[in-house]
């Protein structure tokens, strides 16, 4: 019934029980500052919610870290699924349209940027304002959002592309902090959505017998779930607009496919990396390592932040025959995910949280790379699927 028999019947579930438990912790980082409804049964709710995630930190720890551990299991048994045969591509959607609806309504809880976008779209269609010309703070006593925002002392450095996209979402959430939020959040998974449709489109042009499992490793890697499902990142958005200009391209649509990719570099410029690919022929291997490159870049400039990984996450899902890349992608996002875990622990950034961030994201990234060397060593005896 959900498609891919026994199997595809159990991850359903599987993923279920696991998107409702990340929703339910989401709700444990609320702001202290932040109040979601003014009913009070609601208030007493989220005041215990809060204090498992503030004054229970050991146990909000563990409970992320085996949230994670859960989703990587799955990830693992979903890839499995699919490369045998026992996940349907019915029932894949059946699971990533179940996954949205459910963290569509989580809480952004690894991230203030959502605030920031949302804040943005405020300037413009209520106070009337240039969000690139004025910071958040010049609205203070009057504005009841910096109580709990982050970078308020600086104007926008969002693209204009994404500002445009984001006024619509603010209207539609009425007027309501919440009604607006889960707006926002809306507006993110639609393009999850959109991303993971193009990479089926484009493997069903160019390697159709891998369409299914180059949709799964995007679609399901917990990096992209919790950075754009639960924290709304905007990242997902300008993917969404590089697949349909690459879709467009592989249709000989040249000059509505550079159009796409401009908007997507409108969106957020990292895939300006992706024009030279686009006027050199784009081809798959060609486009992620731009992307790459685009990464490495940032990362001698500034801190890598998680939801940067999600930037090479569709490129090597367009290439799922890539087994290594697939590794150190899955083990880069499990590190990135951990680096979470410090600060939940302690609470704010200071000594040794920095170094044990790092010790997170390097560790599975090594162990990755060393799974690799052995598997070069020792190649399995089975055949490349």
């Amino acid at each position: 019934m959900l498609g891919g028999g026994s199997m595809g019947k159990k991850l359903f579930i599987g993923y279920i029980l696991a998107a409702l438990a990340l929703f339910l912790f989401s709700y444990t980082q609320v702001d202290l500052s932040l109040t979601l409804s003014r009913f009070s049964i609601y208030q007493t709710i989220q005041k215990s919610f809060q204090y498992i995630g503030y004054y229970q930190r050991p146990t909000a720890t563990a409970l992320y870290v085996g949230l994670v551990g859960i989703f990587f299991t799955l990830y693992g048994f979903t890839l499995f699924a699919v490369r045998r045969g026992k996940l349907s591509h019915v029932g894949l959607w059946r699971v990533i349209i179940a996954l949205t609806i459910i963290l569509v309504f989580s809480y952004p809880a690894f991230s203030y940027d959502l605030f920031n976008y949302m804040f943005d779209a405020k300037t413009i269609l209520v106070y009337h304002k240039n969000p690139y010309l004025v910071t958040p703070l010049e609205f203070s006593g009057v504005e009841p959002w910096l109580s709990f925002m982050h970078w308020t002392h600086e104007p926008t450095n969002y693209m204009p592309f994404w500002i445009v996209l984001s006024l619509p979402a603010y209207l539609l959430g009425f007027g309501y902090f919440l009604g607006i939020m889960w707006s926002f959040k809306a507006l993110v998974a639609g393009a999850y959505l959109v991303t993971i449709w193009f990479i089926g489109r484009i493997l069903s042009r160019l390697d159709a017998k891998h369409s299914l499992l180059g949709m799964a490793i995007f679609a399901f890697n917990p990096l992209v779930i919790f950075e754009s499902l639960v924290s709304g990142h905007n990242d997902v958005v300008m993917l969404a607009l590089a697949m349909i200009a690459y879709w467009l391209y592989l249709q000989r649509k040249r000059l509505p496919s550079f159009f796409a990719l401009a908007l997507s570099i409108a969106t957020k410029l990292m895939t300006a990396f992706l024009v030279p690919v686009f006027f050199l022929g784009w081809q798959r291997n060609w486009a992620l390592w731009a992307m790459i490159f685009a990464f490495i870049a940032v990362g001698t400039q500034r801190e890598l932040l998680p939801w940067y990984v999600i930037w090479l996450v569709p490129f090597y899902a367009l290439l799922p025959r890539l087994d290594w890349m697939l590794t150190i992608g899955t083990g880069a996002s499990l590190g990135f995910l951990f680096s979470y875990a410090p600060f939940l622990y302690f609470g704010d950034y200071n000594p040794p949280v920095s170094t044990l961030k790092l010790w997170c994201v390097a560790t599975p990234i090594m162990l990755s790379l060393v799974w690799i060397g052995y598997r070069l060593i020792c190649p399995p005896n089975r055949p490349q699927v």
